[in-house]
């Protein structure tokens, strides 16, 4: 199949997406054909298709052994991750070391939980389950890196507890995620940074935080890679500069205040996090580590670049006086630029990761192959 496959998923969530309905009550069926879609996809690929899935597969079939005990050094690892390699030992009893089924119930786990937060809270499924494609979070984290894939999935229920205000349930959740992969924990700010109020005050507030922070970041890369890293420590001599992926977030946000303005409860909640997101994003050019932790709340862009252009299914408006959008379009307009956007998500995808030059063969998660076409 190759890289092609990638595409024609898109394809899918953008066809498909035009011909079923996407309004409340009548979406389940889209969101049921693509969410199955992207399971069948994502479980029944080959299982050692990159260097990451062999590397987790020796400790699939290491923590599958009855010698290797629940508490073990190689196992528990002192609680660091060790959720994750709890969930892979059970999974290996159960299936008895069969790896494969071990990514499909992976695949399942983390598409469903996907379906749902979408289902819920996305004014338009099809556009979210785009971003999810063309921002390379269901490529990179449920393809490859998928024990940040997993904690991921958890923390979108996280999101979920913050919308409906279950401050405990965020909590349990969230800590739930950090002993599945470590670096999760680092949502654990999110409930008090997303239900702050934003008004003229917080924007200016928010510039000096990021024009601090980013004064500071030798400062703030020290202490991460020290928390992060057992041995090695990032290098803060290095010339960096903030990278473009910042600039495309932080264009998205100032798109809504612009197009949107903050006057929707949720869409104000994301913004926050969204906002976290880049700031974490800016020290990419340091190491890849920060990348990993800005998506933790980038994530939730499949929610935060639809409600720009769509209103929520149930909106929760804030007070009067809240800032709303500076400039105001019909119908008609809405619909070019959500094409525009549609084609810049496309571009943004082959420049980014399908059009990759991948020089080590054993990490080309472009070369797509279904576990039934290897031996």
């Amino acid at each position: 199949m190759g890289v092609i496959v990638y595409w024609y998923l898109v394809a899918a969530v953008i066809i498909i997406g035009m011909i079923l309905p996407q309004e409340r009550k009548k979406r389940k069926k889209y969101i049921v054909i693509i969410g199955l879609l992207h399971t069948f996809l994502c479980g029944f690929r080959y299982m050692y298709i990159t260097g990451d899935l062999r590397k987790y597969a020796f400790s699939f079939y290491e923590d599958g052994k009855q010698n290797n005990g629940w508490f073990d050094v190689a196992v528990f690892n002192g609680g660091k991750n060790a959720g994750f390699r709890w969930f892979s030992k059970c999974v290996s009893i159960i299936t008895n070391g069969d790896f494969q089924l071990f990514l499909i119930i992976l695949a399942i786990i983390t598409q469903v939980s996907m379906a749902i937060i979408i289902y819920y809270y996305s004014p338009k499924p099809w556009l979210s389950y785009l971003i999810f494609n063309t921002m390379s979070f269901y490529v990179v984290y449920d393809f490859c890196a998928i024990k940040q894939g997993l904690a991921m999935s958890l923390l979108l229920f996280s999101m979920i507890a913050i919308f409906e205000k279950k401050f405990l349930a965020f909590l349990i959740i969230t800590l739930i995620a950090g002993f599945v992969h470590f670096p999760a924990l680092a949502f654990l700010p999110a409930y008090i940074i997303a239900n702050n109020k934003i008004n003229n005050r917080t924007f200016v507030l928010y510039s000096m935080a990021a024009l601090l922070i980013y004064l500071s970041r030798n400062a703030v890369v020290s202490l991460i890679s020290e928390a992060y890293y057992e041995e090695e420590i990032i290098d803060t001599n290095v010339k960096t500069t903030i990278g473009g992926r910042f600039i495309v977030i932080t264009l998205i946000l100032l798109c809504g205040i612009i197009l949107k303005g903050i006057n929707e409860k949720r869409f104000e909640q994301l913004f926050n996090v969204i906002f976290v997101g880049a700031l974490l994003q800016m020290f990419s050019g340091f190491d890849n580590v920060f990348t990993r932790f800005a998506d933790y709340y980038l994530q939730f862009l499949v929610l935060f670049i639809p409600m720009i252009f769509f209103r929520e299914n149930e909106i929760k408006m804030r007070n009067e006086g809240t800032n709303r959008s500076i400039l105001t379009f019909d119908e008609k307009s809405n619909k070019l630029f959500v094409a525009i956007l549609t084609l810049v998500l496309l571009w943004y995808y082959y420049k980014t990761c399908l059009g990759m030059d991948i020089t080590i063969q054993g990490d080309n998660y472009l070369n797509y192959r279904f576990m039934w076409q290897v031996k």
